[in-house]
C-alpha cells in the first residue's frame, strides 16, 4: 500500500452518480476515431467532473469479449465504483451500474477487483460478475464479495472475506488492503495485503473459498522475516508454456531505494497460484540499472515466441516490462507505449487477439488531489510494435 493513505481517505459532499459519461473526450487521441477492436490511444471511458478524480483501473474480459471496466472513483460520499461496459474492444463505452456498498454504511472506497465466474459456484452460475474492493472507514478495513447475475446491472452482497483496522499504513496499524479475485479448481481465491500480522509490518496472504460465503484460514503468499518489509498488491497470471503462475507486488524496506526506485517490484514463480509462500521472489531489473516502481500489474500473452511474453506495468511510467524468456531473471526488457502513467495502472491482453495489449489510464498517485480531470481512459496497442524497440 503506497504512502501516503490521506491522499486517498476523500470526502465531498457531492452524492450524485456518474450516469452514462456526459463529458466524453476525443475519440482515441482526438485524429484517429476508435475502430471495433482496433489500435487506439487513450481513448475515453469517462471524463471525471467538479472534484472527482479516477485512479486503479481494474477490468473483466466476458466469454463473449465483452469488457467491464471499474475504478476507484473520489469525489462522492458514499464512495462506489462505476462500472462500465464495451462490447467492441474499447471503441465506445456505456456506463451500467454502480458497485456499491450494500452493508457497512462506509462507501466502497478504494481498490476495486473484478472477476467471472467461470463454472457454477455457490449457487451461483457459469457467467456471474464478481466485484470486491475495499470498504472503510474510521471503524475498519473490510475486503466484502459482492455478485451480478444480470451482467453488472444490479448487485448483490455475497459475504464479508477479511477485516482489519482502520487505514493507517503505519507499521503496527492492523489494516487490510488490495483484493485481488481468481477462480481456481472449484474455490475463489481472495489475495489481499495484511498488515495484521505482528510478526510483519505487511504482507501478501490469501483465503480460498468453495462457496463464495465462507472463508478458509488465511494462508501468507509473500512474507518477509524483516519486519520493515512491506510487500503489497498482488495480482496474479497463469504462464501455461512453463505450467507456472506468477504473482507480482511491490516491495518497499524502510527508506530503502532499489535502481533509483522507492518501490521495487518483484515476481514469484509458482507451480499454483496456493503456493506462492514456497518460492522466492526476484526483482525486476532491466541491464542493472532500470526497475519498474509501484503498484505492478502483469499478464501473459502467447505471441512473443515459444514461451509467448510476460508483460509488467507500473504505476510511475508510460513503459511496460517483458520477459519472453518464461520468466528468466535476465532476461527483462522495457518498451515505450503511449499511454500515460496512473496509480496502480492495469493492463489486459485480449483474449482473441493476443497482438492487442490493452492500457487503462487514469491519475497518478502524487497528482489525484490537484484536480487535473484526468480521465478513465482505453488504450490498444500492437505488442508486435511495441516489442520492437526495447527503451
Amino acid at each position: 500500500m503506497m504512502l501516503p493513505i490521506l491522499a486517498l481517505l476523500v470526502a465531498s459532499s457531492v452524492a450524485v452518480p456518474p450516469g452514462p459519461p456526459g463529458h466524453p473526450g476525443p475519440p482515441g487521441n482526438g485524429t484517429v476515431k476508435p475502430t471495433p477492436f482496433g489500435f487506439f490511444t487513450n481513448n475515453t471511458i469517462y471524463q471525471p467532473v467538479r472534484n472527482e478524480s479516477v485512479t486503479y483501473p481494474r477490468f473483466v474480459e466476458l466469454d463473449d469479449g465483452t469488457t467491464l471496466a471499474t475504478t476507484s472513483f473520489s469525489g462522492h460520499t458514499p464512495s462506489y465504483f462505476p462500472v462500465f461496459e464495451s462490447k467492441d474492444g474499447g471503441a465506445t463505452w456505456k456506463y451500467i451500474s454502480n458497485l456499491t456498498d450494500q452493508v457497512n454504511g462506509w462507501g466502497m472506497t478504494a481498490q476495486p477487483a473484478l472477476a467471472v465466474l467461470h463454472e457454477p459456484m455457490g449457487g451461483y452460475e457459469a457467467g456471474t460478475i464478481l466485484g470486491s474492493g475495499n470498504s472503510w472507514s474510521n471503524n475498519g478495513t473490510r475486503i466484502d464479495l459482492y455478485a451480478s447475475r444480470d451482467r453488472a446491472r444490479t448487485w448483490e452482497f455475497v459475504s464479508h472475506i477479511a477485516e482489519g483496522g482502520r487505514p493507517n499504513t503505519t507499521n503496527g496499524a492492523t489494516p487490510i488492503w488490495e483484493p485481488y479475485l481468481l477462480q481456481y479448481e472449484g474455490e475463489l481465491i481472495a489475495y489481499y495485503s495484511d498488515q495484521r500480522d505482528p510478526k510483519h509490518g505487511q504482507k501478501l496472504a490469501h483465503q480460498t473459498s468453495s462457496d463464495l460465503k465462507h472463508w478458509g484460514p488465511v494462508v501468507n503468499d509473500v512474507a518477509y522475516d524483516e519486519y520493515l518489509a512491506r510487500p503489497g498488491m498482488t495480482v496474479v497470471d497463469y504462464i501455461p508454456t512453463i505450467d507456472k503462475w506468477i504473482l507480482v507486488h511491490e516491495l518497499p524496506v524502510g527508506n530503502s531505494s532499489s535502481h533509483g526506485v522507492n518501490y521495487p517490484v518483484y515476481y514469484v514463480l509458482a507451480d499454483s497460484p496456493k503456493d506462492f509462500r514456497l518460492n522466492e521472489g526476484q526483482p525486476i531489473v532491466i541491464n542493472n540499472t532500470t526497475a519498474p516502481n509501484a503498484s505492478p500489474y502483469v499478464v501473459w500473452t502467447p505471441y512473443g515466441g515459444p514461451n509467448g511474453t510476460i508483460v509488467v506495468s507500473d504505476a510511475d511510467r508510460s513503459q511496460v516490462y517483458t520477459n519472453r524468456f518464461g520468466g528468466a531473471v535476465d532476461k527483462w526488457e522495457e518498451h515505450g507505449t503511449p499511454a500515460g502513467a496512473t496509480y496502480s495502472r492495469a493492463i489486459q491482453i485480449s483474449r482473441k487477439k493476443p497482438n492487442r495489449l490493452i492500457i487503462y489510464g487514469g491519475e497518478t498517485f502524487d497528482n489525484m488531489r490537484l484536480g487535473l480531470l484526468t480521465p478513465f481512459t482505453y488504450t490498444a496497442v500492437k505488442l508486435s510494435e511495441t516489442l520492437k524497440t526495447p527503451v
